[in-house]
């Protein structure tokens, strides 16, 4: 008896002296898994934390209307070993983009065919995913298109839950991380990212999500922090990764890309520190074409913006720390 008490008290001090030992987060990813390869990046970089089981990946959601990408997602998560994480994707009104490399991975690597043509319905996978998590359990990770966000807001009832889509996220998300914009828009004045294709529904989301947001963005913040080198090495050049990024960055002539959706993931996973600051000042506003400026005042409490680094930071050495994450290790 009194060994069994010490063994509990042992596991608890660690749990609270050692909090990695305690963290696993639940992870819903939603990526547009075409027009970029950081979308790879990410995934695999969300594959490692679930190696290391800081994380488990509950669902992926694809939010474009690419017939590939829901394969490219099986294609990686069959070779890291998870091929039965359940995957959505928009079914109606979402943003086409092309994509370098997402039916080579189809057709090149082992993945579910069955997902070209019969992915499930996002809306519905969020809410049947949510619903049978653990209240305010979930983070959600977006760093492609709006589109499948604003549909579960406004999703009414159904046979999962009787909430509806807005309540149902109130209950069952932790908070949001959003990859999409780039700030401060007054040094990095060209609009780009995830908000422009589907306008409408970044300003649905961003005005109307009822848990926290934590803003991350592309421009010189995530160029600095180079990645994908790792999958340049000899023994990872048979990967899926490694292919999407040869594809990608083919006429580059570089073996390197930037980190926007790669820094969304970390934030996720293990929050801003040690790497980045969170700026709490302020809110994001989004104008009716997509772009978007951080506006310091008034000050919205669902708002939260990671776009510096961290006192002392290097990027270089961030990028390594990165790329160790996304090595294709079993």
């Amino acid at each position: 008896m009194k060994r069994a008490k010490y063994i509990g008290l042992l596991i608890i001090n660690l749990l609270l002296f050692h909090p990695a030992l305690a963290q696993n987060v639940k992870i819903i990813f939603d990526t547009d898994m075409d027009s970029d390869v950081d979308d790879v990046g990410a995934l695999a970089m969300l594959h490692g934390f679930a190696n290391r089981r800081d994380a488990e990946i509950l669902a992926v959601m694809v939010s474009g209307l690419n017939p590939w990408s829901p394969g490219a997602v099986d294609a990686i998560n069959t070779y890291y070993g998870r091929p039965n994480i359940p995957i959505g994707a928009v079914q109606r009104f979402g943003v086409y983009h092309k994509s370098k490399y997402a039916r080579s991975l189809c057709e090149e690597f082992k993945h579910n065919a069955q997902l070209d043509e019969n992915t499930p319905d996002a809306t519905m996978l969020y809410r049947k995913i949510l619903a049978s998590q653990q209240d305010t359990g979930v983070v959600v990770v977006t760093v492609g298109d709006l589109t499948n966000l604003s549909n579960l807001l406004k999703s009414g009832p159904d046979q999962f839950s009787r909430l509806n889509g807005t309540d149902l996220v109130r209950k069952k998300v932790k908070h949001i991380v959003c990859m999409g914009g780039r700030y401060p828009a007054d040094v990095d004045p060209n609009p780009w990212g995830n908000f422009k294709p589907d306008p409408r529904s970044t300003r649905h989301v961003v005005a109307e999500w009822p848990t926290r947001i934590y803003f991350t963005g592309g421009g010189a913040f995530a160029d600095s922090v180079q990645t994908g080198r790792i999958f340049f090495q000899e023994k990872y050049k048979h990967t899926p990764m490694a292919r999407a990024y040869q594809l990608f960055l083919d006429g580059w002539n570089r073996s390197w890309h930037h980190s926007a959706d790669i820094i969304a993931v970390y934030v996720a996973v293990k929050g801003h520190l040690p790497y980045f600051k969170l700026e709490e000042r302020g809110y994001n506003h989004i104008f009716e074409d997509g772009t978007n400026l951080w506006r310091l005042a008034p000050r919205d409490d669902r708002h939260y913006l990671v776009s510096e680094f961290a006192k002392d930071a290097d990027p270089r050495r961030i990028a390594a720390k990165f790329d160790s994450l996304m090595a294709p290790g079993k």
